[in-house]
């Protein structure tokens, strides 16, 4: 197995998979979106931003333990961040991917809805699964990378290897 793929990859499906396996527990558990309804003028739609709290409580656990994982693999620091975002990261393609499919499909197809619909819910879906997600990663992995930075002899195998202090 190639080093990309331990340093990378690997890490990368455990935190996503960590990820929605948390999200789907705490659904299951029976907790509650917080919701915030707003009304979006400028699509005259109705979609709520929804946030599973106990959810992106964890995120940060989640994404330290995938920085850690793929550190602990001799990953770079990029490897490292890529890894430890790669939930919002895939959320991101998947509503990226799915937003022209939904304009084909309802839209140009079916006419069930109009575009400003479909790009409302492009809005809520980036918004409570790629930004709020992404910032809980993005401190996990803050928090995992100060303890490396302050650890004596801090520094990914392949620096210490090459000589090099991080």
């Amino acid at each position: 197995m190639s080093r990309r793929v331990r340093a990378l990859w690997l890490p990368a499906v455990a935190t996503t998979l960590l990820a929605e396996v948390g999200l789907y527990l705490v659904i299951r558990a029976g907790f509650r979106p917080w919701t915030i309804c707003l009304d979006w003028h400028v699509f005259h739609s109705h979609h709520p931003l929804q946030f599973y709290i106990p959810w992106l409580l964890t995120l940060p656990v989640v994404g330290a333990a995938g920085a850690a994982l793929s550190r602990r693999q001799g990953g770079t620091p990029r490897e490292t961040a890529l890894a430890a975002m790669f939930p919002a990261i895939a959320a991101f393609g998947l509503i990226t991917v799915s937003t022209p499919l939904d304009i084909l499909v309802d839209v140009v197809i079916q006419g069930n809805h109009s575009v400003e619909h479909t790009f409302c819910g492009t809005a809520w879906g980036l918004v409570s699964f790629v930004l709020a997600p992404g910032l809980a990663l993005a401190l996990g992995l803050l928090v995992a990378a100060t303890r490396w930075h302050h650890a004596p002899g801090a520094g990914s195998r392949t620096e210490q290897a090459a000589g090099v202090r991080g």
